[in-house]
């Protein structure tokens, strides 16, 4: 058979919370052997032509067996904060976001940002935001 006849499909796997893990194309049997890189709590779902594309990890996630649009979890990303220890900034994130901070992924588990200091200078964090949204960083200028 050609290609013509026998096109690639295109696939993701994603996990449980919708997070596309890995992105492809295979032909049409091999489909059901790439569950067996992830193993449970994984899913392999094939994407119509139309919908896939190269990074389609980074813009969007699957909702209910549906390629979804990620959103965007923070308007504002850039505050100013006096550097005297008791000023400080403060905002909301998705339930289940975790901070960059030392090399380390700290989750958030109230769901607030928080951050005061006494540096003066420009600090920037860098969040990692559940599947239904897109990463993102905030700069923070102490003054």
């Amino acid at each position: 058979m050609s290609a013509l006849e026998n096109p690639p499909i295109h696939y993701i796997i994603h996990g449980l919370g919708g997070r596309i893990r890995q992105s492809g194309s295979c032909e049409a049997g091999e489909l059901t052997r790439t569950d067996l890189l992830f193993g449970d709590g994984y899913s392999v779902m094939a994407v119509p032509a139309e919908q896939y594309r190269f990074n389609i990890d980074a813009t969007s996630y699957v909702l209910d067996g549906v390629i979804t649009p990620k959103s965007i979890a923070l308007e504002i990303t850039e505050y100013t904060v006096q550097a005297d220890s008791v000023d400080r900034v403060r905002f909301v994130v998705p339930v289940g976001t975790s901070v960059i901070h030392d090399g380390d992924i700290v989750p958030i588990e109230d769901g607030t940002f928080e951050f005061t200091t006494d540096v003066l200078g420009n600090h920037r964090f860098s969040f990692i935001a559940p599947a239904a949204f897109h990463h993102f960083e905030v700069t923070i200028h102490a003054v």
